[in-house]
């Protein structure tokens, strides 16, 4: 079993999420298995699909194998790392925004998060030849229309993406009630932090302290600790630190601003303690990073 803690995690930047396109395609071929597993964590929810070859994924106290038409679902913030192990590998992921997730129609509610926020091993993967070929040819299907922009391609590849999510829904309760009784729990408990989570990742300078965040919520300090590692895995305080390097990583990579004005911007008014802690999380100073 691996142990992710010894694996350098890569912070993603998802430049193609916009609010007029809430998700990104992104693809990787590999022609030789990897020496090594490759960490990663992203900002977004991700489904990522096996179309061709296989790969070994690694969670916190879970590992697998997914091979041709498997796929598997990453929680936002829940780091995560992979390697190829076929000669010939290609897979295709959607990084989708937790916002827009679930608007697609103008029916009940769906807990449109369960796929996601059940526990890695509890998680649905396309066991049968039916499912795994729904998956592989869905991904296929996707992956080619966001190359070639066809007409309304977003909307097809938003829906083809919901028909997978509802299969996986499906698939999770087909196995019986402990399933869903697991995604359900998690899914009330991310509702009693959402409020904080959003103004996190929606705010910028400083963000709310443990005490805010917690009275945000209607919740005790410790109560909303508590259900905040429970739920996504780190500390408050981590998150709200992790959110907003990730803002400002972004503004690096984009934005014209001076390295100063963006720490500001993002609540360090100290430009070297804004360096060390961004250079701690990504392993490069501000600069070297804008340069790359």
């Amino acid at each position: 079993m691996l142990d992710i803690s010894t694996v350098p995690i890569e912070k993603q930047r998802h430049p193609g999420i916009t609010p007029e396109c809430p998700f990104e395609v992104v693809s990787e071929y590999k022609y030789k298995p990897h020496n090594v597993f490759i960490g990663d964590m992203h900002y977004a929810l991700q489904l990522c699909i096996v179309i061709e070859g296989s790969m070994d994924v690694a969670f916190g106290g879970f590992e697998r194998t997914y091979n041709t038409g498997q796929a598997f679902w990453t929680m936002f913030w829940e780091p995560h790392a992979f390697r190829f192990t076929s000669r010939r590998n290609f897979a295709m992921a959607i990084n989708i925004d937790l916002d827009f997730l679930g608007q697609c129609g103008p029916f009940g509610n769906c807990n449109w998060l369960q796929p996601f926020v059940v526990p890695p091993a509890e998680r649905f993967c396309p066991e049968n030849e039916k499912e795994r070929q729904l998956f592989k040819n869905a991904g296929i299907i996707m992956y080619r229309t966001w190359r070639n922009k066809q007409l309304n391609w977003q909307y097809h590849i938003w829906l083809k993406l919901h028909q997978l999510i509802l299969a996986a829904i499906d698939g999770l309760c087909s196995k019986g009630d402990t399933h869903e009784a697991i995604a359900e729990e998690a899914f009330e408990e991310f509702l009693k932090i959402k409020a904080a989570v959003d103004m996190v990742r929606k705010g910028t300078g400083r963000p709310p302290s443990l005490n805010e965040a917690a009275s945000l919520c209607s919740l005790s300090q410790s109560r909303f600790s508590n259900i905040f590692s429970r739920v996504l895995g780190m500390s408050y305080g981590k998150f709200a630190a992790r959110s907003r390097l990730a803002s400002a990583a972004m503004d690096l990579s984009y934005n014209r601003l001076t390295i100063d004005e963006i720490a500001s911007k993002w609540g360090y008014f100290d430009n070297s303690h804004f360096t060390n802690a961004f250079k701690k999380l990504y392993g490069y100073s501000p600069s070297q990073y804008r340069s790359k």
